[in-house]
Order: C-alpha cells, then structure tokens, then sequence
C-alpha cells in the first residue's frame, strides 16, 4: 500500500487524514453481503497452529486485500485506514474496538490525535471528534457503551498498547462552535473565490445586496444565491478547518448555473450564518 499512501499524504497529519478517506469513499464499498456472515471462531492448538472453524470468509482483510477488493466491512476499512496513516509517516495511530448499548455487533474505527484532541476516522468524510462521532450514532438510535482503544506506534517496530476509553470523555469532547465560526468560513470561501475566478473583486458594497431594495448606485444588475447545509455546524471543527472548506466550496460549485454566474459578474461578497448547527451561505454578484 506503500505507493497508495505517498500519493494521499498531505503536507499535515488532518490534511492525510481527509484525503484517505475521500479516497475510501470513492474507491471502496461496504461489503453487506460479508456484514452478514457469522463471526469467525479460530481455535489455537498448542503446537503454535491455528484452525479458522467457524466463519472463514469473514476474517480480517489485510490492506492491500481491501483496496485488491475495493469492498469490506468495517474492521477492515479501519485496518485499511490505520496502515495508510502509518504508510503516510504518521504515528501514533488509534484504533478503536466499540461496544453499544445492548446491542451484540460492534464496530471499529480509527482514531488520531491533533492538537490536544481526538479524532475517529470512520469509512467516509467528514472526520469527527469524538463528540460529534458520539452523537452521531446516537442519530442511529445507538449508546456507545465501551470503547477499547489500541495505540499503535510505529518505531523500529510496531508497538501496540491496550487502553480503555473514558465515555464521559469520549463524548464531552465536543467543539462547540461560536459567532466566530461563520465569519471565518466566509472569509475562507472568498478567498476560494476571489482566486479562482480572475473576472470578480470582492466588494463589500453589495455584502447585503440580499436584503436591498433596489441595487446600489453604478451598478446595473445583481443576483443572489442561498445554499443551506444542515449539521454543517455539528461536525465542523477549526482543526480541520481548511478540510471543511474544501468540500463547502466544492459543494457549492456542483451547481453548473452557479459556475457561469460567477464568470459573468463582476463583483461579489459572501457573508455565512449559523443556525441551529446548520451553515446558511448568501452569495451576492454584481455587475
């Protein structure tokens, strides 16, 4: 997986962490059929030999296996995930093995830390700290009971150590996002724009041509764009800043009227707004 992972390692451990999963989203399915398959039992022999005697098909896919397969379940998107990130040079690696509240089937993920917090890369973007990830799958009617974590770190040798995740702390680690939040994602996206599209200045004079009545004085036309991401809020933390950015913008230029418009102005300002977790974004063009 060596050349897989020079390809997707960034200049920082948050931007290697988001291009592995953008890959995995691409390239890799959830294997159903393997979900539903029992539970493998290995009986070891005191000889050092082992014998698989229940559920051979549904052991552990090595890495490679998984990206040979472009499918699996998610013990092996987590392995998948954990040996990119040690291939991309970055140690410690986390790898956790999650029980739910009454509820038999578990789940694994991979976990990193940056900065002073913990984050779980779990199959698909966004990557979440442990707050949102908690939250998240109490959206899925699901109580994460316990977490054992794995550190992996990688020397010489690979050096594994057992520890058992605090919930309390697990879910608590919320970033809350504040008034600044929004200001800051409009400014990111107008930097986005403003160097992207050679034809626009950005002009404070039209920031609320939205809420006008009539254009300002020397212009002669405007139009106005809304975009809505509910939860954008939820799942955005300052750490993973310019990873969120990328996709907003992204997202925002899917539209095909919207890329001709920006062609077609001359001018334009953005202003962004948080409601209830959800980002609302205004675009104002003028000419």
């Amino acid at each position: 997986i060596s050349e897989l992972a020079k390809s997707l390692k960034g200049a920082t451990i948050q931007e290697s962490a988001w291009n592995i999963l953008e890959w995995e989203e691409k390239n890799i399915e959830y294997d159903f059929d393997k979900a539903q398959l029992p539970e493998p039992v290995i009986r070891y022999w005191n000889t050092g030999e082992t014998e698989i005697v229940q559920g051979k098909d549904n052991i552990f896919q090595l890495p490679y296996e998984t990206i040979l397969r472009r499918r699996g379940v998610c013990k092996d998107y987590t392995l998948l995930t954990a040996g990119l990130l040690l291939e991309t040079g970055h140690s410690p690696i986390f790898i956790l093995d999650i029980n739910f509240l009454d509820d038999p089937v578990g789940h694994t993920a991979t976990g990193i830390s940056v900065n002073g917090w913990f984050f779980v890369l779990d199959q698909h973007t966004p990557v979440m700290d442990t707050g949102t990830y908690y939250k998240n799958w109490l959206g899925e009617d699901k109580i994460i009971d316990e977490i054992i974590l794995y550190r992996i770190d990688r020397g010489e040798e690979l050096n594994v150590t057992k520890y058992k995740f605090d919930i309390n702390s697990f879910k608590n680690a919320d970033y809350r996002y504040t008034s600044k939040d929004p200001e800051n994602i409009s400014n990111q996206l107008i930097i986005y724009i403003r160097d992207n599209f050679s034809n626009l200045k950005v002009n404070r004079d039209i920031a609320y041509l939205d809420k006008a009545s009539y254009l300002p004085e020397g212009y002669k036309r405007g139009k106005t764009y809304y975009y809505e991401f509910p939860d954008f809020l939820e799942s955005y933390n300052p750490i993973f800043h310019y990873q969120f950015m990328k996709r907003l913008y992204r997202d925002i230029l899917r539209n095909d009227k919207i890329s001709t418009d920006l062609k077609g102005f001359s001018y334009f300002y953005m202003r962004a707004e948080g409601i209830n977790g959800t980002i609302r974004i205004i675009l104002n063009l003028a000419s």
